[in-house]
């Protein structure tokens, strides 16, 4: 017969928070991130570049790569990315086309609200994050 013995270990406060901020911070980058990937004037006369969508699909391995790796850190940046979303639909903050004004941060909020890009890559860093802490509980219960 064999007995586990299971320990709950309290993290600090600080350390918690670290991670609520760099969630944020990583979540802020993704929208700015996708926005310019999305929108940057590269060579090709489709409506989407190629370049475009490799770009974006990097952005998305990164966001899966963060959202395994560090899982709190993921579903902090996620949310964030669909709250700067939600409040740029809101708001209506408007989105210009055009290639004079695409590395600027306030057209990255105008964007997340007129593309879907943004909302996906943030669903799909919560869904990792979600997956990942899931598979961390391995301990069969009782």
């Amino acid at each position: 017969m064999t007995t586990t013995s299971e320990t709950t270990t309290r993290q600090h406060p600080n350390r918690i928070a670290a991670r609520l901020g760099t969630g944020v911070l990583v979540g802020l980058v993704t929208v700015y991130a996708v926005a310019v990937v999305a929108t940057a004037p590269l060579a090709g006369d489709s409506a989407t570049s190629p370049l475009a969508l490799v770009g974006l699909a990097a952005v998305g391995v990164a966001a899966v790569a963060v959202g395994t790796r560090w899982p709190a850190v993921g579903a902090t940046a996620g949310a964030a990315v669909l709250l700067v979303t939600v409040f740029a639909v809101w708001q209506r903050i408007s989105w210009t086309t055009g290639t004079t004004r695409w590395w600027y941060p306030t057209d990255a909020v105008g964007y997340a609200a007129v593309s879907a890009c943004p909302a996906i890559v943030g669903a799909v860093l919560v869904a990792a994050s979600v997956v990942r802490g899931r598979q961390r509980n391995t301990t069969p219960d009782l």
